[in-house]
């Protein structure tokens, strides 16, 4: 059957991308400048919490509030706003988000009472859900399906590098400033990141079977394709192990082994630097080889990392500490790339905005729910090992927490893997087509 202009045109667009005169590469750069922010932004405030509840003389039950409000607020955002941007266009969204993070951030470095900063950080994330719904649909409209792979990785990379520079920016600006200057600090790269965005980002208007289109309509059209369900359930699975993974590794670090809060840091970063070496690589030879392999493989050595971690004990040596650790982060960093690739490829056009605001929900309420998971196991089986009711770690007894530590470990390692079994499962798909 002859294909119609408008096929034609969506296919051209899927093969050689659509920057409209705009230059793809300084599009990723904008999009990179405000996803930098926004994961910096997330690992600062954990670092800044203890010193903000004794400047604010609240508990620590209430001051967690200044991390969880932020987080409920994008989650609840990230989906209208990931439609919206199918709908007005997802570049001045993204603008919009980098407008309201931007005065959000300038809201919480004003803040004087515990009530006022709250509500500065619910603006803060409202306007991250804004940019970061849109920032992968972006992505996806700028690059050819030759070369998104590629720019995924260096996505990765710099989610990786803003959380891995975090707390050491954090802890500088603490013991240096008040702790208004890890907002305040944001102020100057929101402004820088709209700016450019003026000159560099296509601004596009959706078409008319774009813009009548339901959230829901969007959904359908998406979840509709087994391919694209698989992608968003591996993520999930993903950064559920990521969140529990980056939880509860600290405690181990300090609490079973013993090393102070400064080692425990630098061990932590295994995991970022990894991410960011290999993420890049990965699409890159996903660009080439195709996604559906290398996901697999990720996932594989996801499996395999989590049961190197398990393995630790109090007496590990750091060398084994990071060789574990980053085994574990390689799984996860050659999966992400290519699956992200897959994921919006395997989207609509008209719906990239819902995919995109899908993917990001997907990560934040991934984490979340991996850090829930990973508390109620590693207390429960604590409290097993214990005999009673445990909720913190017990002095003297390192024992006790491993307990909990390695099921954690083996409960995310079966996770893992029934996101490694949907992973082959795609990749015979893949093959049985060609």
């Amino acid at each position: 059957m002859e294909k119609t202009a408008e096929q034609l045109r969506r296919e051209r667009i899927a093969l050689e991308g659509d920057t409209h005169g705009k230059n793809k590469w300084a599009i990723l750069f904008t999009v990179l400048i405000m996803t930098f922010m926004v994961c910096l932004d997330s690992t600062v405030v954990t670092v800044a919490l203890p010193v903000m509840q004794k400047e604010l003389g609240v508990g620590l039950d209430r001051i967690q509030l200044v991390s969880s409000v932020y987080l409920l607020a994008t989650c609840v955002a990230m989906l209208p706003f990931g439609r919206l941007g199918d709908v007005r266009g997802k570049v001045g969204v993204f603008q919009l988000g980098v407008i309201v993070f931007t005065v959000g951030s300038l809201l919480c470095g004003l803040s004087a009472s515990l009530e006022v900063l709250i509500l500065a950080r619910i603006v803060q994330g409202v306007g991250c859900a804004a940019a970061m719904a849109n920032n992968m649909g972006i992505i996806t409209e700028s690059f050819p399906a030759c070369e998104r792979g590629r720019a995924m990785g260096i996505l990765a990379t710099f989610v990786a590098l803003g959380m891995m520079c975090g707390p050491v920016l954090g802890g500088m600006l603490v013991a240096s400033f008040p702790w208004e200057s890890i907002f305040l600090i944001n102020l100057p790269i929101g402004v820088i990141s709209f700016i450019v965005g003026l000159y560099t980002l296509p601004h596009v208007k959706p078409e008319a079977g774009e813009r009548s289109m339901s959230l829901i309509e969007a959904a359908r059209r998406c979840f509709a394709n087994s391919a694209f369900t698989i992608n968003l359930v591996c993520m999930l699975i993903v950064f559920v192990g990521i969140g529990a993974s980056e939880f509860i590794l600290p405690f181990y670090f300090q609490d079973a082994h013993g090393f102070g809060s400064d080692i425990s840091g630098l061990l932590f970063l295994a995991l970022p630097m990894v991410n960011a070496f290999i993420g890049p690589l990965s699409g890159t030879v996903s660009d080439r080889v195709g996604c559906e392999g290398p996901t697999a493989v990720g996932l594989g050595v996801y499996v395999c990392g989590l049961f190197a971690v398990s393995t630790l004990d109090e007496c590990s040596s750091i060398p084994v500490i990071v060789c574990c650790a980053a085994f574990m982060s390689c799984g996860t960093s050659i999966f992400q790339s290519p699956n992200n690739s897959l994921y919006m490829g395997s989207a609509p056009r008209e719906a990239l905005g819902f995919a995109g605001s899908l993917g990001s929900l997907a990560r934040y309420a991934g984490m979340a729910l991996g850090i829930t998971v990973a508390s109620n196991i590693l207390y429960g089986q604590m409290s097993v090992a214990m005999g009673e009711a445990v909720t913190s770690f017990v002095a003297g007894r390192p024992d006790v927490f491993l307990f909990g530590f390695r099921s954690v470990f083996y409960v995310l390692m079966v996770v893992a893997a029934v996101g490694f079994a949907l992973a082959v499962v795609r990749l015979v798909r893949m093959r049985a087509r060609h």
